[in-house]
């Protein structure tokens, strides 16, 4: 599969390469699919100038309160569509990034439940700026999960592994559609 070349990267290629990488799904090349699902993201992040490309895949994780051990993960170009100041992303995307991979590791441990999770709480603690272009690497897992409610954990990474932001949320799950 041709991947966009933001991501020829040897640190990007080493991660899609590892054998216990799954389920890889490549979007860089699908971004203006015609539905509502995910709409900040398709229709306007996905515009070659903000997220100019977007992989997402499975991987084990390193925390041992992972649930399930599992963590998502996404590989994410980022352009200058994103900056708040020049050469740096606004944090409003990292928070973006943070509630959207968190919430698709929620969706993941929900359950069968057709309805997506709704975040009931996120914190970001940002540690360092993403310096536009680049290519970040994004994980969320995870850590909790008690009838309705799941506890997540994420973070946002340069290909050097430097932690830039990290947050913590929870989501809550529908309640179960009543039988009558």
């Amino acid at each position: 599969m041709a991947r966009h070349p933001d991501f020829q990267s040897l640190w990007c290629q080493q991660l899609l390469a590892a054998p216990s990488t799954t389920d890889i799904r490549d979007s860089a090349f699908d971004f203006q699919r015609d539905d509502t699902t995910n709409a900040l993201f398709r229709q306007t992040l996905y515009n070659g100038k903000a997220v100019k490309a977007h992989i997402s895949f499975r991987r084990p994780c390193q925390d041992f309160n992972a649930l399930e051990g599992v963590e998502e993960c996404n590989l994410i170009s980022v352009g200058p569509g994103v900056d708040g100041k020049t050469g740096r992303a606004h944090g409003g995307f990292n928070a973006l990034v943070l509630d959207q991979l968190t919430g698709s590791c929620a969706y993941f441990h929900a359950g069968p439940n057709p309805i997506p999770p709704a975040t009931a709480r996120l914190e970001v603690e940002y540690k360092a700026p993403i310096s536009t272009p680049c290519v970040v690497f994004a994980r969320a897992w995870a850590t909790k999960k008690e009838r309705r409610k799941i506890w997540v954990k994420g973070v946002i990474e340069d290909g050097q592994g430097k932690v830039l932001a990290s947050g913590e949320a929870l989501y809550i799950t529908a309640r179960p559609e009543s039988k009558l």
